[in-house]
């Protein structure tokens, strides 16, 4: 897991060598940072255009799904329910559905295809409703128009999915890991610095000894 990177300044060496090795790593998380938000902001614009496209989409093919409601009812009350059940029971359950994939932003979203040969072929007598046939025939026309739908659905699903993921590993890196790099750099700085103080106290003294050994001598 990405939480998995940030440090424990209490366990870092402060050595000078840890001090480069940590400030090398800081500049390469923040490059992916900066990646990701990029992936971010496309994802959102896709995200929106898409659900602008589907929203298009759906109103249109609800349109299309009230018109052929409207004629099966029609049909219905010409043939009356029993008889509508019968026809029912006698279509062959063979549609067949076919899945792909296909790949958006390093997402997969499944495809949809409809086997045009598996749709069955529902038995009407010649003097059956006219609404009712037509119900059949305008739902035979649908059925690609609805997988599309159902496309666009779990498309739109996934992707919020992968928005969400890439936000979180976004304030991971903003509230986890990098504060705990600049932690450790800033930790380690101050022991180095402190030791270097101390060196240079410790030679001002030394300096100062030898001096006066020399001036005794």
């Amino acid at each position: 897991m990405l939480g998995d990177l940030a440090i424990d300044p209490r366990k870092v060496l402060p050595t000078k060598i840890n001090l480069i090795r940590l400030r090398r790593e800081e500049k390469m998380l923040k490059k992916i940072r900066g990646v990701m938000e990029e992936k971010r902001e496309v994802l959102l614009h896709y995200i929106k255009s898409a659900a602008d496209e589907y929203n298009r989409y759906q109103l249109e093919v609800f349109n299309k799904i009230n018109d052929l409601f409207t004629e099966y009812y029609k049909g219905v009350a010409e043939e009356g329910i029993g008889r509508v059940e019968s026809y029912a029971e006698a279509t062959p359950q063979t549609l067949s559905i076919g899945i792909g994939v296909r790949v958006l932003f390093a997402v997969k979203t499944p495809t949809f295809m409809l086997a045009r040969d598996s749709v069955p072929e529902i038995s009407l007598p010649p003097a059956v409703s006219p609404s009712l046939y037509s119900s059949v025939v305008m739902l035979r026309e649908l059925l690609p128009s609805i997988l599309k739908m159902a496309e666009y659905e779990e498309a739109l699903r996934l992707l919020i999915e992968e928005l969400k993921e890439t936000q979180r590993l976004i304030n991971a890196m903003d509230y986890v890991i990098l504060p705990s790099y600049a932690q450790s750099i800033k930790y380690i700085k101050s022991v180095l610095d402190e030791r270097m103080r101390e060196d240079f106290v410790r030679l001002k003294m030394l300096k100062r000894k030898l001096e006066e050994r020399a001036a005794t001598a």
